[in-house]
């Protein structure tokens, strides 16, 4: 199997195992809020529907929050949204969302980072590219951590796709190949008490 489909494969059953481990999905009410936006300046085009900000740009569309230099908006006759957010110049456009948790289970979040961000409403569908990373929170803490040149993250399914080449390289990562740190879950039963330290259940108390 080809080194990039590998990775995929890895990828897509790793997201998959973190988010039915924690009981943690993208937030489905998220779909159905309108987006704000927030900017030093806006050019609205009528012909073609779309809307340019420019200048410390701030997208939200309820738990999901976007920042970056510049941010193009359009709407499809249909009625989805798309936009594409552009980092400024030196820096990176960021992407947030808090997860929906299982009750009982602490808050997660994913935050993402890279050169250019694009958000599909209609499949549901976040990609970042150029020095690409994508995170995992749970409870503010690391959980999990991916980097490369294109992410493409999932949020109907909490599946995401990393590939590595030129456009993923950094100081740290020159060869911008695919890095991946997954952190092991706890397994459902670690917090349940061993049968053994039950003295009834160890053939109950000496007489």
């Amino acid at each position: 199997m080809p080194m990039k489909r590998l990775v995929r494969l890895l990828l897509v059953l790793a997201g998959l195992a973190a988010g039915a481990a924690t009981g943690a999905f993208a937030a489905q009410a998220d779909r159905n809020q309108p987006i704000r936006i927030e900017a030093d300046a806006m050019r609205y085009d009528d012909v073609h529907q779309t809307s340019v900000f420019t200048g410390n740009v701030v997208v939200t569309k309820g738990s999901i929050v976007i920042r970056a230099g510049t941010v193009d908006l359009r709407q499809s006759p249909d009625g989805y949204q798309y936009a594409t957010a552009i980092a400024a110049a030196g820096g990176t456009a960021t992407f947030h969302e808090q997860l929906d948790s299982a009750p009982g289970q602490p808050d997660q979040s994913m935050d993402g980072s890279a050169q250019r961000i694009e958000y599909d409403g209609k499949t549901g569908v976040v990609t970042l590219r150029g020095k690409a990373v994508l995170s995992r929170l749970i409870g503010g803490k690391l959980a999990d951590r991916s980097e490369g040149s294109v992410i493409a993250y999932n949020q109907i399914t909490d599946v995401f796709t990393v590939d590595g080449g030129a456009q993923g390289a950094t100081s740290s990562n020159p060869t911008g190949r695919v890095r991946v740190m997954i952190t092991p879950q706890p397994a459902a039963s670690a917090s349940k008490p061993s049968p053994a330290t039950n003295p009834a259940a160890a053939g109950g108390a000496s007489r």
